[in-house]
């Protein structure tokens, strides 16, 4: 993973880009203005090459020192791949898995205090941190998995909970937002947390999308709480 490219993605300056676009299209002004004829020949060789050149240096060049939506999709699936299966031997869920409940998968990008976040293209705020956490039943706990990727530093953050469901006193999905300033504009990115109780107090959270599976989790931890209860 190319980290200063990733860091240069969420910067998003774009004065170079610009002042090379303007220098491409200044060298074609001049190429096409100018007649070329023996007369000019040597003139349109020692201004409008140089400035094209240097236009296309600074144009593609700003484009290949950052990453592109592409590229940080691609490290993220890099980074995930494998980890459900890592999550499930780590959790000991062999025989342990309750049939009758699926499991549930939440991902995407972690909203928090962080200087990095851009809009993509698909309107999607992306931060320097993607989270995917998986959610698994057996007969005594809720058990849950979260790999948080960072995009502009190495490394990656695994973290497990085993909460029995006797503990749990209430789980919702709740409503959530955060704001930001990019340059000068103030944003609210607005997302939902998929929070479990205990005594009153939070156990664990994670930040997802509405998704009809994830309300039908919060039922099943309810059920598996009140039957844990007795």
């Amino acid at each position: 993973m190319y980290y200063d490219k990733n860091k240069r993605y969420f910067e998003n300056k774009k004065v170079v880009y610009f002042i090379g676009l303007g220098l491409i299209a200044a060298a074609l002004i001049l190429f096409f203005v100018w007649p070329v004829d023996q007369d000019n020949y040597r003139i349109i060789s020692f201004t409008v090459v140089p400035v094209l050149a240097a236009g296309c240096v600074m144009f593609f060049g700003s484009m290949l020192c950052r990453s592109s939506e592409a590229d940080i999709d691609e490290d993220v699936m890099r980074e995930l791949d494998g980890f459900s299966e890592k999550a499930y031997f780590d959790l000991d869920l062999y025989d342990r898995e309750l049939p009758y409940i699926s499991s549930v998968s939440m991902e995407g990008y972690q909203y928090f205090d962080t200087p990095y976040i851009r809009r993509d293209s698909q309107g999607i705020y992306r931060t320097d941190h993607y989270v995917k956490t998986l959610v698994y039943f057996t007969k005594e706990a809720l058990c849950t998995a979260s790999r948080t990727v960072h995009l502009t530093e190495e490394g990656c953050d695994d973290v497990y909970t085993v909460v029995p469901f006797a503990d749990i006193t209430d789980a919702k999905l709740e409503k959530k937002s955060k704001n930001y300033t990019i340059g000068k504009k103030e944003i609210t990115v607005r997302f939902y947390e998929f929070n479990v109780y205990c005594k009153d107090e939070l156990r664990f959270s994670a930040q997802t999308r509405y998704d009809y599976t994830v309300e039908c989790a919060i039922e099943d931890i309810k059920k598996q709480a009140e039957r844990a209860k007795g």
